[in-house]
């Protein structure tokens, strides 16, 4: 395996023990508002390093891996969001953390709606980035493909090769470093080659229905949605409407991971919604 990213030797890092496993986490401290990160599938903390640094003068922020992604345990267990949900609680009382902000992308949008619903006393704010569960049919093609299945061929793939070899080989981390994120690009491949196949069991659970949760979403809540066309933004800012405090932006020329495409859009957007919580 790859040695651990570059990160500024002020920041904290470690292992807590939460919901009968641990996890890694990384936290930039500080005294600034908790702002704490939940990464989409087969990332890991790491692979947002670079939200970590663009928010660490105002905020306290928390990266850590979900379980089966980075330096997390791979129990042999549910991986649903009620799980997650309950690793990311156990999360922020080992650290002490009160009123965080909460941002997920894509699996990490699951955990932390199932978070901010269950216990909505608990976030100053929530923000899902291209919550996949807003992809028209996401949830049939998971019942009628059972993607965990590729997924485990995948993780052997990635892992019957070194970091070197995925940089040259997919055209996702060609693209990054082409417009100047090569070392983004290769804490993503580190990343892939961390999985464990245990994640597969992530789709077991299915995806959450977010017309039967936004609605007890109560705290202010900020969607960064990818590009789509007339039809799909329609349609997902009537599933936006559910929400009782939010509101849903589309991204220009953005795709899944909205931040790495468009960040500087992305970050504008961010940064306009904190101002305002």
């Amino acid at each position: 395996m790859s040695g651990r990213p570059q990160i500024p030797e002020q920041w904290e890092r470690g292992f807590v023990e939460t919901n009968g496993i641990e996890v890694h986490y990384c936290r930039t401290g500080g005294s600034g508002p908790p702002f704490v990160i939940s990464h989409g599938l087969t990332d890991d903390g790491y692979c947002r390093l670079d939200l970590a640094r663009e928010l660490e003068d105002e905020f306290d922020v928390v990266l850590y891996d979900a379980r089966g992604h980075g330096r997390s345990d791979a129990p042999d267990e549910e991986y649903g969001a009620s799980e997650r949900a309950a690793d990311l609680f156990g999360l922020l009382e080992a650290l002490a953390i009160e009123d965080p902000i909460l941002f997920g992308h894509s699996m990490g949008a699951d955990t932390v709606t199932e978070a901010a619903t269950r216990r909505p006393d608990r976030p100053r704010a929530v923000i899902l980035e291209d919550p996949v569960w807003m992809v028209e049919g996401v949830n049939d093609a998971v019942i009628e493909t059972d993607p965990g299945d590729g997924i485990e061929a995948q993780i052997a793939n990635w892992q019957d090769h070194s970091v070197e070899d995925l940089l040259e080989a997919e055209t996702m981390f060609r693209d990054l470093a082409e417009r100047g994120q090569a070392d983004l690009a290769r804490r993503v491949a580190e990343a892939r080659r961390r999985l464990r196949p245990e994640i597969a069991r992530v789709f077991e659970a299915g995806l959450l229905d977010p017309t039967e949760l936004y609605g007890d979403l109560e705290a202010p809540t900020l969607i960064l949605k990818a590009d789509a066309n007339e039809a799909e933004r329609e349609r997902e800012q009537e599933i936006a409407a559910f929400l009782p405090d939010g509101r849903l932006v589309h991204v220009d020329n953005a795709g899944h991971c909205v931040f790495w495409d468009e960040r500087e859009r992305a970050t504008e957007e961010l940064r306009a919604f904190l101002e305002m919580v």
